[in-house]
């Protein structure tokens, strides 16, 4: 460091301290459980849909191991891109629909 650094680092210690601010009010009691009902409604909102589709998720990348390692790939029944998964094999037949497990 500088000797200029230095010197402004003493001054600053030096100086009188700022005036202190005014304590903040006191927040209302009574109110305190509503902000809390809105952040715990907001959160198992976002939270919930991504743990139900996490859920459905799980079974369908088992199947899915299961038939690449029988040879075939998941590909969806109707050409939209709707309906239920089948592992369709290279001869073009294909099995059951692939159902989660349970």
């Amino acid at each position: 460091m500088s000797a200029f650094e230095w010197i402004g680092l003493t001054l600053a210690f030096l100086a009188p301290l700022p005036p202190e601010q005014p304590a903040p009010p006191a927040p209302l009691p009574g109110n305190a459980w509503a902000g809390a009902v809105v952040m715990g409604s907001v959160v198992l909102t976002m939270v919930l849909p991504m743990l139900a589709i996490w859920s459905f998720h799980r079974p369908h990348d088992a199947v899915r191991a299961r038939c690449q390692a029988s040879g075939g790939r998941i590909a969806p029944s109707y050409l939209d891109g709707s309906g239920p998964y089948h592992c369709r094999h290279p001869g073009g037949g294909h099995a059951e629909p692939t159902r989660s497990p349970g």
